[in-house]
């Protein structure tokens, strides 16, 4: 009986390790997540700010395309945290490809489009603040 339990705690005490490794790992990838979402947030703020038409800087993503697919596959996300996420990022792709569109009409020299598109970057530049 002895040896038994010994075996039983052999095999608990083996999970340990792998169990710190996987809740280390998810916080890394949350945290990911969180700095690029600030920083999606700083850059709306800078296109609200700063007024530039067609800045050089896009919003970035990569977390959120590298790290989101390993908390959805862990089971560490919520389905509310999914809609949140995915609303967030979803949004920053939108206005990447509003400032896209707004760097092709700088180049063609189409003013009146560049400020229709600026004012659509705008209004979901704010709506991006409001999710953070």
């Amino acid at each position: 009986m002895k040896e038994l339990i010994l075996v039983f705690l052999g095999f608990f005490l083996s999970l340990v390790p792998h169990w710190f490794l996987r809740k280390r790992r998810l916080k890394t990838h949350w945290c990911a997540l969180r700095a690029e979402m600030d920083h999606c947030k700083e850059k709306a703020n800078n296109l609200l700010t700063h007024g530039i038409r067609s800045p050089l800087y896009r919003l970035p993503i990569m977390s959120y395309q590298v790290s989101f697919p390993v908390l959805l596959a862990d089971g560490a996300v919520q389905e509310s945290d999914v809609a949140a996420i995915t609303g967030f990022f979803s949004l920053a792709q939108e206005i990447n490809r509003g400032l896209d569109n707004a760097a092709e009409m700088a180049k063609a020299n189409e003013t009146e489009k560049l400020k229709n598109e600026f004012n659509r970057n705008c209004l979901k530049a704010k709506e991006l603040i409001l999710k953070c």
